[in-house]
């Protein structure tokens, strides 16, 4: 009840045409950012083509979660992580590779590591980004309908 009446009494001390400017401009700033804003959004799912776990991992920001060794499989992967929002052409992939217990003994010590990538085409009934990490460091990125990546088998090999 006294924010009601704060509220109202404040609103009383700005002129009604700066309260009607102020609102259209809200208006605008949402509608744009809803209807014309160039994002695209999705679920994020990684796959681990290495012999070194992944601690973590990002794509712009967005957590991606963690993946076990060699879980880059046709049908595999780590799970999926969801809603983001991604802008632009490129998205920064970055990753912490941690290590198995045999790896730690040996005084294999956790490594970050990122890298910029273009963002791959996408259609409008792509739901999941897809990031495959392979050795050296190197990562590729491919969106899908459904929880398949269509890199799997190509790089099911490497």
């Amino acid at each position: 009840m006294l924010v009601r009446w704060a509220i109202s009494r404040y609103m009383r001390l700005i002129p009604v045409w700066l309260q009607v400017v102020l609102a259209t401009l809200v208006i605008v700033w949402l509608a744009w950012s809803m209807l014309l804003s160039p994002s695209i959004s999705g679920s994020l799912i990684g796959h681990n083509h290495t012999d070194r776990p992944i601690g973590s991992f990002w794509l712009d920001g967005n957590w991606g979660g963690n993946l076990s060794a060699y879980s880059g499989g046709l049908y595999t992967g780590g799970g999926t992580t969801c809603c983001w929002s991604f802008k632009g052409d490129f998205v920064e992939a970055a990753w912490i590779l941690s290590m198995t217990g045999e790896q730690k003994r040996q005084g294999i010590e956790e490594e970050r590591h990122s890298v910029i990538l273009p963002l791959p085409a996408y259609s409008r009934e792509d739901q999941y980004l897809h990031v495959h990490f392979l050795s050296d460091n190197q990562v590729e990125l491919a969106w899908s309908p459904n929880l398949q990546s269509p890199l799997s088998e190509r790089l099911r090999d490497k």
